[in-house]
């Protein structure tokens, strides 16, 4: 984190800091983005994180079904009517809606987030004396907690500990909500060996499958990176930084990856040509090699997608019209050019990896 320059501060009603000026969209925001949903399913986002869902079947290359616009949590997705009172839950792995919920002045307030398996979604809405969240279960009570100022987003929900970003003149910070006390907690989430206060942008996030822990990429103004390991049990945090620095685009072509097993987290930057795993229980570096960079996709900020091997050997990730294959255990990293994808997917017996293209889906063999 002390490597960190501040970029830009948000007031108001996102769930965490945009990008950088010039930055563009950042993936978790509206970039094309995917994620392994379990039962041999990928849920492939072409327009983004709140963008319409493609679950794709990773055994055939398949598509299986389209979900409307929304937020995934575990294997739930919640949509939002556009302008209404109604909220309607999907189960990722059958395309079937499963719950729904609906309250007046639900339309006054926008879906931010959901609580880590899907279960609750969080509704907000700030004015300049007050931010307002209203926690929604399909047949649950209702909670609001309400803040003064706007200076409150959302970051995620878990039991019951609600996590919010407290945005400061000079960055923000984490703080917890505890809704059995129905009191939000005085002192912030921090790693004990560095400041409360966050600086940078957060860029990219993981979440591992139990949804314990919450992972955020964040980036300096020059490039340098951390990794923000939230606990979302203990109420812990960690911070984690990155190797390289001198270049925010660079920077942004950074992308995580969490092993089958949860103990390791893998970053990957084919920017700076390197990787980073992480010890997850100890939260810090284990592994640290470089490869061949690629300079010229550092003429924009990148938003790069990945997936890794259900063996947890390989991680691949896609930026600039390349794809790059790490193998972890032989610390080598392959480069396979004129492959653009908006989404990376191995295949369950890990021999060729699906590349989505929009709905689309291609093969390419390893």
């Amino acid at each position: 984190m002390k490597k960190l320059a501040l970029i830009l501060l948000l007031l108001g009603s996102a769930a965490l800091p945009a990008a950088a000026p010039g930055a563009g969209c950042r993936p978790l925001d509206c970039a094309p983005s995917g994620a392994a949903l379990g039962h041999d399913l990928y849920a492939v986002r072409p327009n983004g994180v709140f963008g319409e869902v493609v679950v794709d079947d990773v055994r055939t290359g398949r598509p299986r079904y389209m979900l409307p616009q929304g937020i995934v949590g575990g294997h739930l997705l919640v949509h939002q009517e556009q302008g209404g009172d109604g909220l309607t839950w999907f189960d990722a792995y059958t395309g079937r809606q499963v719950a729904a919920a609906s309250g007046p002045g639900f339309g006054q307030l926008s879906l931010t987030g959901v609580s880590q398996d899907g279960t609750r979604a969080v509704l907000f809405r700030s004015t300049k004396a007050q931010s307002r969240f209203a926690i929604v279960a399909a047949r649950a009570p209702t909670r609001i907690v309400a803040l003064p100022s706007e200076n409150w987003g959302f970051d995620t929900l878990a039991g019951s500990k609600l996590y919010l970003l407290h945005y400061m003149k000079n960055g923000y910070e984490v703080r917890l909500y505890d809704l059995a006390r129905n009191r939000l907690v005085a002192r912030p989430l921090k790693d004990p060996h560095e400041s409360s206060l966050i600086w940078g942008t957060a860029w990219s996030r993981v979440t591992s499958p139990d949804g314990r822990y919450v992972f955020t990429l964040y980036l300096g103004q020059d490039g340098g990176a951390m990794v923000h390991e939230l606990d979302v049990r203990r109420a812990t945090a960690r911070c984690v930084e990155l190797a390289g620095s001198g270049d925010f685009n660079l920077g942004t072509t950074y992308t995580m990856q969490l092993s089958p097993n949860g103990k390791t987290l893998w970053a990957v930057s084919p920017g700076f040509g390197r990787v980073i795993g992480i010890d997850v229980a100890s939260a810090k570096v284990r592994v640290a090699f470089r490869f061949r960079a690629a300079s010229r996709i550092a003429e924009s900020p990148s938003a790069p997608v990945s997936d890794i091997s259900a063996s947890g050997r390989f991680v691949a990730a896609a930026v600039g019209g390349s794809v790059w294959v790490v193998d972890t255990q032989r610390q080598t990293v392959r480069r396979l050019s004129n492959h653009a994808a908006t989404a990376v997917v191995f295949a369950p017996d890990g021999s060729h990896l699906w590349l989505a293209h929009g709905t689309r889906l291609t093969t390419l063999r390893l």
